[in-house]
């Protein structure tokens, strides 16, 4: 869990960089084939305190080992996403409609808040559909499968039986 003491913050604007593990953000990388690893965070946020609201631009690098999907090598990426939210009192939050969606609840005698959700979803945002591995363009790929078209690259088959089925194909053209 990563939450953010705000207890130090006046009014005004300050900022904070935090570098959490992977364990911290409670990733779940198992349903994602082509995500193996999460390393090297960075968080970087920018507090905009007042007396009873903070809004937090948040800005967040990481490492991702990704399997490529041209290639199916592994690789590493760095990927970064930036994600706003306000943490204010309950009145803004909007409990029946979904209008402020990056307002979150912010009381009066809460010393911290929980940014764990915002730092990985940013994460996980911020890694493309798309994985190609460096490189990975410039290789060529198969675009042809099955049987090749010249007999002549036809081989002759080593099983004997599969001569008396070759002599009916022979029949047949």
């Amino acid at each position: 869990m990563l939450q953010l003491d705000i207890t130090p913050f006046k009014s005004g604007v300050h900022h904070v960089e935090l570098t959490p593990e992977a364990s911290d953000l409670e990733f779940e990388l198992e349903p994602f084939d082509d995500i193996h690893d999460i390393s090297n965070i960075h968080v970087d946020i920018t507090i905009q305190a007042h007396r009873d609201r903070l809004l937090l631009h948040i800005g967040v690098e990481a490492d991702a080992e990704l399997t490529c999907d041209r290639t199916l090598e592994q690789f590493t990426e760095r990927v970064d996403g930036q994600y706003s939210v306000l943490f204010g009192p309950e009145q803004l939050v909007g409990a029946e409609t979904d209008d402020y969606d990056e307002v979150r609840p912010l009381n009066r005698g809460d010393r911290e808040v929980d940014i764990t959700d915002i730092v990985r979803d940013t994460i996980m945002i911020a890694i493309p559909q798309r994985k190609v591995a460096p490189g990975a363009e410039d290789e060529d790929i198969t675009m042809a499968f099955g049987t090749p078209d010249d007999p002549e690259d036809v081989e002759e088959p080593v099983d004997p039986r599969w001569s008396e089925l070759q002599k009916l194909k022979s029949d047949d053209e």
